[in-house]
């Protein structure tokens, strides 16, 4: 069969060779009427596709949805999430299938290098191949595909991200594609050796609707170790308590977060000790309230308040103060301590006080301690764990976050150049 390459193609014999073996082990309605295929090229990332017909039975045989980012390695993400079979949209799109619809640009990529039975790993339409292949059973016609041939892994991170577009795709499944594809499976592994992930386990594709660890807190909180880490070492233990810190929180999304980036290119997470026994420490406080309030009796079971310790500006602020205080062991040893419940106080970090919480600073809208991720949120909950780090048995009362608070508000006014109070 003719193979030809579009005038925006670069001519490339591997391509060719490669889109000759799929024309001879797939049948495309293309090859059926001796049509010429014609391979494009993309101007942006320079892979090579073309676009055929297959019918619905050949697609149901022949389609993976397990498809790998690196194709080398049985552990790498897999970009396509949980298929949402009892969604009113899968539904309409399954009885679509069964009336006849025929669906296209289902997005591909043609190998065999693994799973070599279904050489095509579905990039974009997982909920379409899993219409059609239930649907040919009893409607078998053409649907229309792209496929891809010959991909690097960051021309396969961009097909899976450019094929999700068209839907509603959260920024926690870009943060784990742009990260294997940057760092491979180093964060992951990390967090499974800390224990936020089971051996095996992956990031959830949507953080908002899981209570595991997201690529974005876990950049995070490794940032922030360092942050604090860094700052630590520039300070007297006179000094510790009469700063304004600032943790921070990593960007998210297509591009990679450069603080993350930098760190990630000049550290070894997996062999820092401090890191590890930081995360572990942190591990025990999300334990530790997680059990109080899901087994207790005094505190209402909400996400928000058994999940208090993962929330951004709390696991910011302990963790740059976890790394603020590595210079200071005494200290650290006491943040490291989980707070003191007590029967005012039930809970670890008192979820409940904190979401009720109000500085005379605050505007009515604001709705608590340890609730958004905003800046200022951070540098009082950093402000809160550097405090507790002074004595050695302590719980988080309002008595207490209230104080911790002040002496922020003072400080921030001081350096306005007002008077403190």
């Amino acid at each position: 069969m003719k193979i030809l390459f579009d005038k925006h193609a670069t001519d490339n014999k591997q391509v060719e060779r490669t889109v000759q073996e799929f024309l001879e082990s797939v049948s495309t309605l293309e090859s059926q009427q001796e049509v010429p295929m014609t391979v494009f090229q993309d101007g942006a990332n320079g892979s090579f596709y073309l676009k055929c017909s297959l019918l619905a039975s050949d697609s149901a045989r022949l389609c993976d949805l397990g498809a790998r980012l690196d194709v080398s390695s049985p552990d790498s993400y897999k970009a396509n999430r949980q298929l949402l079979l009892q969604n009113n949209t899968y539904l309409k799109m399954k009885s679509d299938a069964l009336k006849g619809r025929e669906f296209n640009d289902i997005i591909v990529e043609y190998t065999t290098t693994y799973t070599s039975d279904k050489p095509l790993k579905v990039w974009g339409g997982q909920h379409r191949i899993s219409a059609i292949s239930e649907a040919s059973k009893t409607v078998n016609r053409y649907h229309g595909f792209r496929i891809y041939f010959n991909l690097t892994k960051d021309q396969r991170t961009e097909v899976a991200l450019i094929s999700n577009t068209n839907i509603s795709v959260s920024n926690d499944t870009f943060d784990r594609m742009v990260e294997e594809t940057l760092f491979g499976d180093t964060l992951r592994k990390w967090c499974q050796k800390v224990g936020f992930l089971a051996k095996g386990d992956d990031f959830p594709d949507t953080g908002s609707r899981s209570e595991k660890i997201t690529v974005k807190r876990a950049r995070s909180f490794i940032v922030n170790f360092y942050k604090g880490l860094d700052r630590g070492k520039e300070l007297g233990e006179d000094e510790l308590d009469h700063k304004v810190y600032e943790p921070y929180l990593t960007a998210t999304g297509v591009e990679i977060d450069p603080e993350y980036s930098k760190i990630m290119k000049s550290k070894s997470i997996l062999a820092d000790g401090a890191l590890l026994k930081a995360g572990q420490r942190f591990l025990a406080l999300h334990h530790a309230q997680y059990k109080a309030v899901t087994e207790g009796s005094k505190v209402t079971n909400r996400k928000a308040y058994r999940n208090k310790a993962m929330v951004e500006s709390v696991l910011c602020g302990w963790s740059y103060v976890s790394g603020l205080l590595q210079s200071h062991p005494v200290r650290l040893e006491n943040h490291y301590r989980v707070p003191k419940v007590t029967s005012r106080v039930p809970d670890p970090l008192n979820a409940e006080e904190m979401s009720q919480f109000k500085h005379d600073s605050d505007p009515p809208t604001y709705r608590g301690l340890g609730t958004r991720s905003a800046l200022k949120d951070r540098q009082r909950i950093a402000q809160l764990f550097l405090a507790k780090s002074r004595e050695q048995n302590l719980a988080i009362d309002r008595a207490f976050m209230m104080k911790a608070v002040n002496h922020l508000a003072g400080m921030l006014y001081g350096a306005k150049g007002y008077a403190q109070s």
